[in-house]
């Protein structure tokens, strides 16, 4: 974020408010403890991350999760095998940036978790996505290649069980 902030990171089992939730984000942990990651092309975002994406208008957070984790995973869950992990909270600190496109001087970005009873299956994205490949990482990978994501401490307390 090109401006001044400060930036919370919570393990919640409560979403934030929806009309200052700006994206959603999905933990696919398999039965083997691996995480379902995409590698993202964009420069904003690139390398290896979370499967998720920005809240499209009229649409619920939990739908935001499903669809953007189908489109950049081929992943297909259902809002009802999701459960809401935690919140990351950004607040400007200074006047509106330029071009800021969201809510101001506050917004959230929500993380939600499915755990599945199986071993994850080979997956790709939907064609056309920013989205390159997806892959079912061990935790000793995720932690390599995704140490400086804000989302760490919420996979960490997810995959340990502490907070």
């Amino acid at each position: 974020l090109p401006a001044p902030h400060r930036s919370d990171v919570v393990l919640s089992a409560r979403l934030p408010p929806a009309e200052l939730t700006t994206s959603a984000f999905v933990f696919v942990i398999d039965r083997a403890s691996r995480l379902l990651l995409t590698h993202i092309r964009t420069p904003s975002r690139g390398g290896w991350d979370l499967p998720g994406g920005h809240v499209d208008p009229g649409e619920s957070v939990p739908a935001t999760a499903v669809r953007e984790l189908r489109e950049e995973t081929g992943w297909a869950l259902a809002e009802d095998e999701l459960s809401v992990a935690g919140w990351n909270r950004i607040h400007i600190l200074g006047p509106r940036p330029e071009g800021f496109r969201y809510r101001y001087p506050e917004g959230f970005m929500a993380y939600f978790v499915a755990r599945l009873d199986e071993d994850g299956r080979p997956t790709s994205p939907e064609p056309g996505t920013e989205c390159s490949e997806a892959d079912w990482l061990e935790p000793s990978e995720v932690r390599a290649r995704c140490a400086e994501r804000r989302w760490m401490a919420l996979y960490d307390a997810l995959v340990t069980g502490k907070s």
